[in-house]
């Protein structure tokens, strides 16, 4: 087949059209540390890209949720010791009170202060996390105690679940019944309180003491709530920790599939610029070909 030189210089002209576009896709790659930028640069990488793209953004939603659930229970945590050291108040008041040389009055005095404690042990019980109270089960809208009725006031009995895997749950909450004491129960805090309080008002001696007993017995029955907070609290931070590793995985099998090996970019779309220039050079000869030169 006879080549002439339109046939040359359409070839010329193609093979710098796909040396040019072959630079711009390396530019390209380079510029945004991607390898694929559009579906046609690799259909099969794609595919698997946006599989980890997806692992990923669920991956942060459960460490997200567990990094919340550690926060929940750590404000629990903190209650716990605030309430445990009302009752270590109280019951210091209540030794003091048992005391047989104090008179009425000095007894009416503590129980102003056990009542001040009571008030705060209802404030406790109240206490809410981002405008959610933590003791009213999933009832979160909702305040479980008042001043007037904590001793009878029953509590939601449902849980609040954080999802920290596609297959795992963790319980967050805890009602309010299990940690203060069931409802008119004798070990309810608010009801040993106001026991102890109505005691040293009236200045019964027998009572007071009685109400001590009480209160080491509602301590006993809170540690086993606090004890409960610090094994979910702990699940929280080993699911924290998981989940952390899983995504330093992804993100490698991710970086494998879609991020730009920058060393060997660099040297590619070099060397596609040497390419470049020796196809314009030898254009450059093919083109200055022309009638003349023959006829000469």
């Amino acid at each position: 087949m006879r080549v002439t030189g339109s046939m040359q210089n359409i070839q010329l002209l193609r093979n710098l059209r796909n040396i040019n576009t072959s630079m711009t896709q390396g530019q390209q790659q380079l510029a945004t540390g991607q390898r694929i930028s559009k579906p046609s640069d690799d259909p099969v990488g794609l595919t698997y890209q946006m599989r980890y793209d997806t692992d990923l953004a669920r991956s942060d939603e459960f460490l997200m949720n567990a990094q919340t659930g550690t926060e929940i229970l750590k404000t629990m945590d903190s209650l716990m010791q605030q309430a445990s050291d009302v009752l270590k108040r109280a019951r210091t008041l209540g030794l003091q009170a048992a005391n047989g040389t104090l008179d009425a009055q000095q007894r009416g005095t503590i129980s102003a202060e056990i009542k001040q404690l009571k008030e705060q042990m209802v404030t406790i019980g109240n206490s809410t996390y981002n405008g959610r109270y933590l003791f009213n089960g999933q009832k979160t809208d909702q305040p479980p105690y008042s001043t007037a009725t904590a001793s009878s006031d029953k509590t939601d009995t449902g849980l609040f679940y954080l999802n920290v895997s596609p297959s795992v749950k963790v319980p967050v909450s805890i009602t309010g019944e299990i940690v203060f004491g069931q409802a008119d129960s004798t070990n309810n805090v608010f009801k040993v309180l106001d026991e102890l309080s109505t005691a040293l008002d009236t200045n019964t001696v027998s009572g007071i003491s009685s109400s001590v007993d009480k209160i080491d017995a509602a301590v006993d029955h809170m540690m086993i709530s606090w004890a409960e907070v610090g094994a979910r609290m702990n699940r929280f931070e080993l699911m924290e920790n998981r989940i952390a590793s899983e995504q330093v995985s992804l993100q490698e099998q991710r970086s494998n599939v879609a991020d730009v090996d920058f060393s060997e970019a660099i040297m590619n779309l070099k060397m596609k610029e040497n390419v470049l220039q020796a196809a314009l050079s030898t254009g450059a000869r093919v083109m200055q070909t022309s009638l003349v030169d023959f006829i000469r």
